[in-house]
């Protein structure tokens, strides 16, 4: 018996046969993707961790990361070549994946992840970006030795201070979305003051850059969509200032109705808030008919940034980057089955009629004036 237990247990004594020391792999947390000045070719940029303990020169600074730059017909053959430079490449691990906008006016999006979604070791969670910078410069920037890619993904976690932040695009509903009406937003970044910072977004459309919105613009995307989880609604009343913190959104309702060919979508939300600034010297927060007032005076303000983002969408943009679709799809799906190739034209030409609620229900320490 005694001998039949040492020949089970020969196997576990072999250990991890294919194991790798972690100091001979190069563990990719980001990546960016560029024109290169050869037409054919495009630019992959890895940035890849610096394990700890690495052997310095005197005098030197621990380098936490490093960028590996390489061109090439394709992307897997840009992380092929990247393997003449350093270690083999891991990327399972990988935060981020930042896309340049020339890229995307002149290569389809379905085009440059297809690599990445065939990858099995690439995360599905990997965020999607766009930037109008080199990518190279931006995983390049970093402050006080932080890793850029991680900079970029944890100032994502902000969505819920600001509503001018997309709600994450990973590269698993960047697929599902190419697949379905193929018209979608994506979260831009940039450098400004030498530092890296979340601003405006790209507009996709059947897979290729279509226009650029604002920060301002992404707000009141995310308020017709019904994605805002915090923020600032900034207004004026009595000639003053004031503002409004999101607290939460309390409903939601989206119905279509059809005209023959023509569709009117009726948008209904509602949200809680907390007066949080008031310059009107003569406030009264105690008094229901000046919270009622600062609550019609903040829905029209939301309103009317709806209304223009709205336009935009329609006749700049020429498509649903709101993801209405959906909803036209369940609630009238023999419509949708026979028209939903011509999507961006139905909603173009679509009513859309939003209406918020927004409810005041604290304002802080202060309160009224006698």
């Amino acid at each position: 018996m005694k001998k039949l237990w040492m020949i089970l247990l020969i196997p576990l004594l072999s250990g991890c046969w294919d194991s790798h020391n972690i100091e001979e792999l190069s563990l990719v947390v980001g990546s960016g993707i560029d024109k290169s000045k050869k037409n054919d070719e495009i630019k992959l940029t890895h940035q890849i961790l610096v394990p700890p303990g690495t052997s310095l020169q005197e005098n030197q600074v621990q380098q936490k990361y490093k960028n590996v730059t390489v061109s090439a017909k394709t992307l897997h053959e840009a992380i092929r070549d990247s393997l003449l430079i350093t270690n083999t490449i891991l990327t399972n691990h990988q935060r981020i994946f930042i896309i340049n906008e020339d890229v995307l006016k002149d290569i389809p999006m379905e085009a440059i992840i297809n690599m990445f979604i065939r990858d099995n070791s690439i995360r599905r969670s990997c965020l999607v970006l766009l930037t109008k910078k080199p990518t190279k410069e931006i995983l390049g920037n970093s402050e006080a030795d932080d890793i850029p890619s991680n900079v970029i993904f944890e100032l994502k976690e902000n969505e819920r201070r600001t509503n001018k932040i997309l709600p994450p695009l990973t590269l698993g509903q960047a697929s599902a979305s190419l697949q379905s009406d193929g018209s979608f937003a994506i979260q831009a970044v940039d450098i400004k003051g030498g530092k890296l910072i979340l601003d405006g977004a790209g507009v996709i459309k059947n897979s290729k850059l279509v226009g650029v919105m604002s920060a301002d613009d992404i707000g009141s995307l995310n308020w017709l969509n019904g994605t805002v989880k915090g923020g600032i609604i900034e207004a004026s009343h009595h000639g003053k200032p004031f503002s409004v913190e999101v607290i939460k959104r309390t409903r939601r309702k989206i119905t279509t109705e059809l005209n023959g060919e023509h569709l009117t979508i009726n948008i209904s939300i509602g949200y809680t808030g907390r007066l949080s600034e008031d310059w009107y010297t003569k406030e009264n927060s105690f008094k229901e008919s000046y919270i009622k007032d600062a609550e019609r005076v903040t829905e029209d303000k939301v309103e009317q940034d709806v209304e223009k983002i709205i336009g935009k969408l329609q006749h700049d943009y020429k498509t649903g980057v709101a993801g209405l679709y959906r909803y036209v799809e369940n609630q009238h799906p023999k419509f949708w089955k026979k028209n939903k190739k011509k999507w961006d034209e139905i909603f173009s030409k679509a009513d859309i009629n939003y209406h918020i609620d927004i409810r005041i229900i604290d304002f802080g320490s202060k309160g009224g004036t006698k």
